[in-house]
């Protein structure tokens, strides 16, 4: 699916981190005000019964969802020609809207600048992009080579390598 969504975004907080080894050094606390604009998204729902698949295997929906997210957000400045930075994701296993477990893509900027919708005219060649790193890194349980994004404002957590695979081969 491809159209308009609304974002809200809040800075709560942020870490200091000792340069290479990732040490916490310390987290501050913010008090900002969010931020609300309208602006293009690129977003999937879950194969049917794909999440009593992943849920039998003892594999974590929102973690594989969440791993599948990045993948597909580091794979799209592949067709799209843009930084990640330049775009925004979500994933959540209920999403009010469509009341169903989806992946969310969306431009970071108001009102969009093409970037999700390109993810939209290329969105096999994305997920069979982010299908091929995640299959391919050798790590066992996700890496910053796979799922791990530098942005993420859930630490990175919950993370499923496995069921993020799974998706991406069902989708």
């Amino acid at each position: 699916n491809f159209g308009e969504v609304e974002v809200t975004t809040q800075v709560i907080g942020f870490r200091r981190k000792k340069q290479f080894s990732e040490e916490v050094l310390g987290e501050e606390a913010l008090d900002l005000p969010s931020q609300r604009f309208s602006t293009q998204a690129v977003w999937f729902s879950l194969p049917e019964q794909l999440d009593q698949r992943l849920l039998a295997k003892g594999l974590d929906l929102a973690g594989g969802l969440h791993a599948a997210e990045h993948a597909s957000i580091a794979m799209l400045p592949l067709y799209a020609l843009c930084d990640r930075n330049d775009i925004g994701g979500v994933s959540t296993v209920m999403h009010p809207d469509t009341g169903e477990a989806g992946i969310f893509i969306y431009d970071a900027y108001p009102g969009g600048v093409g970037i999700a919708e390109m993810g939209f005219d290329k969105v096999e060649d994305l997920w069979r992009a982010a299908l091929k790193v995640i299959a391919e890194c050798p790590c066992h349980d996700g890496c910053p080579s796979c799922v791990h994004s530098p942005k993420c404002g859930n630490n990175n957590e919950p993370l499923d390598k496995k069921a993020a695979q799974m998706l991406l081969q069902s989708l």
